[in-house]
């Protein structure tokens, strides 16, 4: 079997077999000629069929280890189709710290349709013992916790999914195929947002469920259709070109974002900085048993100071030459700084930010494609504010 990095290249791709063609074809047709009466062809209607869109499902499945993907038109999307496949009363177990914008959509969309679920400390199977109930679906969780990046252990996880019967539904997005499938770990379905690490470009919106399961993938494509929340040609056409240079991008990102965070870790105006890279980070032994080719290019830090005003000028100065971004999302060749505050997590009351550790000076450095040194720079200059 091939390499990961081989499958990502050549994964659920082939020639186009009329003109030789090596780019996949972009197909933005919104219907299809059908060649008899009265009989089903392959192709039909965009909303449910699409060439360009079926490539990148395969590409995605390829380079997951296998099953069967379905695309959707975000991250969120992706999340609110896997929901859909529940019924009134069905629970799930969380992590206690999850994206913000996973208990929004539980919180201000599901609750009112009967879906609950419980959070807890995933690294006590105690805890998550305690928390099962006789209508618990799914034990849903993020590989790496966001914003403090702490890593699930996906073998102790995958021993009690075995255990209990009860399926893992787990959100690679921090951790893409090139640095683990958890399909390895028998995971029952991977959530991907497309837009960060795969595509990697910040200019595809888009998310994807990957299963092996294939009633629940036969489900899943009924959603796609009657819903619509599909990913369009073009984005698909972009991420299918963006997914080829995903080792490369993984490997500069994740030794730029160890530097980086070495970096923050030896400077006096940094309380704490998060990486699971760093020998000291809470579950650096756990990342470094399931994550291959480095730790991903996240960096999370808190400053010393929690005044509006200091936050203000430190991210104002580091902007000033345009190298380090202002802004949301992670894994883009550009650098981004976040606020998960008020951003990734704002949806979340006060004290729940501050029991997760996401405090009004703490922020989210999402490392690019820029020189490291460049970018300590940077925030050398920004950090400054506080001499």
């Amino acid at each position: 079997m091939s390499k990961v990095e081989t499958i990502i290249v050549h994964g659920g791709e082939k020639p186009d077999p009329i003109t030789g063609a090596v780019a996949p074809p972009l197909i933005r047709t919104k219907t299809f000629k059908q060649p008899e009466f009265g009989k089903k062809a392959e192709w039909e209607y965009g909303r449910a069929q699409n060439p360009t869109r079926h490539i990148l499902e395969e590409k995605l499945a390829a380079i997951e280890g296998g099953g069967k993907a379905v695309a959707f038109s975000s991250g969120l999307a992706a999340e609110t189709m896997l929901f859909l496949t529940l019924e009134a009363g069905d629970h799930l177990i969380l992590p206690k710290e999850v994206y913000g914008g996973t208990i929004r959509l539980l919180n201000n969309v599901f609750s009112k349709y009967g879906i609950t679920y419980t959070q807890v400390d995933f690294s006590s199977k105690q805890e998550i013992r305690k928390a099962i109930t006789p209508r618990t679906k799914y034990f849903f969780i993020e590989a790496l916790t966001n914003p403090s990046l702490t890593p699930i252990d996906l073998k102790s996880l995958q021993d009690l999914s075995k255990e209990t019967g009860i399926p893992v539904a787990a959100d690679m997005t921090f951790c893409p195929p090139c640095c683990t499938r958890a399909f390895d770990y028998n995971a029952d379905i991977i959530i991907q947002s497309i837009s960060k690490y795969l595509s990697g470009h910040n200019d595809v919106l888009g998310g994807a469920l990957i299963t092996k399961d294939l009633a629940l993938y036969e489900r899943l494509k009924l959603l796609q259709k009657a819903v619509g929340a599909v990913l369009s040609p073009d984005e698909c056409y972009r991420a299918i070109q963006g997914i080829k240079t995903l080792s490369i991008r993984w490997q500069r990102m994740s030794e730029s974002a160890l530097k980086i965070a070495q970096f923050l870790e030896s400077h006096s105006k940094i309380k704490k900085v998060l990486y699971p890279g760093l020998e000291n980070h809470k579950g650096h032994e756990i990342a470094k048993n399931q994550m291959r080719n480095g730790f991903g290019g996240v960096v999370s830090f808190e400053l010393i100071s929690s005044t509006h005003e200091k936050l203000k000028q430190f991210v104002d100065k580091i902007q000033e030459n345009g190298i380090i971004i202002y802004g949301e999302s992670l894994a883009s060749p550009e650098t981004l700084l976040a606020y998960p505050y008020t951003m990734s997590h704002g949806a979340l009351p006060a004290e729940v930010k501050e029991k997760l550790g996401i405090t009004r000076s703490f922020f989210r450095l999402s490392i690019g494609l820029e020189n490291a040194d460049d970018l300590i720079k940077e925030l050398e200059a920004g950090l400054e504010i506080y001499s």
